[in-house]
């Protein structure tokens, strides 16, 4: 096995296959320095972010001046709460390449005032530039839309924010389009008719397993959750929004939906229990090789197969954070979610969070193991709730968990990086009231939307 067979177990997302094959090319002392990079790269997707500076930083020894490197480190010390040095970083790249699009949005994910006027101000000229990709012209209309944002500028912030979401859209458009037909044809139709194939043997690692799925819509407090739960005296892992169950799903039903002449009308949900439940295992696996019989997965769109975890994992729980829909969708459509076929217009925003409550309602009738969190009534009595979170999860309360901020070994990759440093803060309920006059011409269609 060599560099290539790790490279092509990385674009499967294979990550514990790839990195035991870079651990034993670098034990034979290559003089490769590539597999550097991707012990950096593989590191930062299994969230073990001490490791993964550290091979970044061993590799930037030798290629100082790689791109791709700097930009990665930054990134990683930005989620491990390292401002300052991932600040001097991306200004480094900018001080390089003046065009560096990537690097000015780091800075303002990072602060907004680290974007002075002049930076601003020189992306204005270069907005359309025809060097730059469809996604780097996305993110300079996320930016101006936070500014415009700032200033009250509604109307103008909405403008920037519809171009970015159509750019992103079209930077990948091929796994958009996917995206969607899975969301939109498939999974919409079919969460109360899956059948499965059930498993001929027991697997005791997975019984023994009593994992935690915190699932929801973004920005719906999820990463508070997670960052409380993980505070615990019993030290459990996160694995964050892994997606290891999602995949483990497109993998069985992929070939099926995807393949020409596909009948939606005459496909069946099938799932293969002995085949998903292997897949997910060494999935997991990856993340920690103690298996640790507690640990979370933040992945959101585990509402939509909690029928099947509950199948694979009998001793699973799900907490289920939530806010109001309509705060939801704006603070949805506002946000850098890339990687989200359904964030990036208004319409395919509704019709996911109009599934979301169809199955969430369904699942209230199902013998499921499902808390609910109220991200509103949560922020107002965050000592109570935590009590009732934690006895939910068999997890020891302490008052100590009430300061996760304070943690040092406190990482996310998700938006909320920089929030989960600070005190829990009350529920503001009129934040969003500027924009739901955008909402009206919904209302009729979705009966929610009035409540």
């Amino acid at each position: 096995m060599n560099l290539v067979d790790a490279q092509k177990f990385i674009e499967k997302k294979d990550f514990g296959k790839a990195l035991d094959i870079l651990l034993e090319i670098e034990k034979k002392n290559s003089n490769d320095d590539k597999i550097f990079f991707y012990l950096g790269l593989i590191y930062f997707e299994l969230n073990n972010y001490k490791k993964c500076i550290y091979y970044y930083d061993k590799y930037l020894k030798k290629n100082p001046n790689s791109v791709s490197a700097l930009y990665n480190l930054a990134i990683s010390k930005q989620f491990v709460g390292q401002t300052e040095e991932a600040k001097e970083i991306y200004n480094m790249l900018i001080k390089k390449n003046k065009n560096n699009v990537r690097a000015y949005y780091g800075l303002y994910v990072l602060d907004q005032s680290y974007l002075s006027d002049e930076k601003i101000s020189y992306l204005d000229q270069i907005k359309n530039d025809e060097k730059l990709s469809l996604y780097e012209k996305g993110i300079i209309n996320f930016i101006f839309s936070k500014k415009e944002k700032y200033k009250k500028n509604y109307k103008q912030e909405l403008e920037h924010l519809k171009k970015f979401h159509s750019k992103i859209f079209k930077s990948n458009y091929p796994y958009n389009i996917s995206s969607q037909f899975y969301y939109n044809k498939i999974i919409n139709n079919h969460f109360k008719k899956f059948q499965f194939i059930k498993k001929n043997n027991d697997n005791k690692i997975i019984e023994r397993l009593e994992p935690i799925f915190i699932i929801g819509l973004p920005r719906s407090g999820s990463t508070l959750i997670e960052s409380i739960l993980t505070s615990c005296v019993e030290k459990i892992n996160t694995y964050g929004e892994c997606h290891v169950v999602n995949m483990a799903v497109l993998d069985q039903i992929g070939p099926k939906i995807y393949k020409k002449n596909f009948n939606v009308n005459s496909f069946k949900f099938e799932i293969n229990l002995d085949i998903i439940s292997k897949t997910i295992l060494d999935r997991y696996f990856q993340f920690n090789k103690k298996n640790n019989y507690k640990f979370v997965d933040k992945s959101l769109e585990n509402f939509l197969n909690v029928e099947i975890i509950k199948e694979i994992f009998p001793k699973a729980k799900f907490i289920h954070t939530y806010r109001k829909p309509v705060d939801s969708i704006i603070s949805i459509y506002q946000s850098m979610l890339s990687d989200l076929s359904w964030t990036h217009t208004f319409e395919d925003i509704f019709s996911y969070v109009d599934n979301y409550l169809k199955v969430i309602n369904y699942l209230k009738d199902k013998d499921c193991n499902i808390m609910h969190v109220n991200l509103e009534k949560f922020t107002n009595n965050s000592e109570e709730m935590s009590k009732k979170i934690f006895n939910f999860c068999n997890l020891t309360w302490s008052k100590d968990i009430l300061q996760f901020y304070e943690r040092k070994d406190l990482f996310t990759k998700t938006l909320s990086f920089n929030q989960i440093r600070s005190k829990i803060s009350k529920y503001n309920d009129e934040k969003y009231q500027p924009y739901f006059d955008l909402l009206n011409e919904y209302k009729k269609k979705y009966e929610w939307l009035n409540n």
